[in-house]
């Protein structure tokens, strides 16, 4: 009976649903030589500036509380989403990712709006946003729960 896949069984007596809330750490770090070693090495095609760009970018999110609250848990549901298997949490689309950092990007210096839009356009933005998105980690091991209560309760026999 245990080998027996689940569709097969008919003993379901009700559905449950449940409310999980956590609280997780994320850690944003500054794209410094140091901090992207393991990521990126300037050369002759690209530039210790490459990357001096990307933390400008990182640093104009870090003062945009709204963005940053947006970015942040979009990255969390992302990744919840991931280590779940869940096609039902996801974060921010492409798109509206492309929205959140042309709003920063535009209040950045002309030269990396330049840079950032040209990127947009050829679609290589994500290639040229990689140190900014390895910057922002969120730390699942610290997680904690916070609280965890039964929302519905659905029998089967209604």
């Amino acid at each position: 009976m245990v080998d027996e896949p689940l569709d097969k069984r008919n003993h379901e007596v009700a559905e449950v649903t449940c409310r999980i809330v956590m609280d997780v750490k994320i850690r944003v770090r500054g794209i410094t030589p140091e901090s992207v070693v393991d990521e990126f090495i300037p050369d002759e095609d690209l530039t210790w500036e490459w990357a001096e760009r990307q933390n400008r970018l990182l640093q104009t999110l870090m003062s945009d509380g709204e963005a940053l609250n947006q970015y942040l848990i979009s990255i969390v549901k992302d990744e919840l989403g991931s280590i779940l298997n869940s096609s039902q949490i996801e974060g921010l689309s492409a798109e509206e990712e492309d929205e959140l950092f042309e709003k920063l990007y535009s209040e950045m210096n002309d030269e990396d709006t330049l840079f950032f839009r040209e990127a947009r356009r050829d679609e290589i933005l994500y290639e040229n946003m990689r140190l900014v998105h390895t910057a922002v980690e969120p730390d699942w091991g610290s997680a904690k729960l916070e609280d965890v209560c039964v929302v519905e309760v659905q029998s089967s026999r209604d």
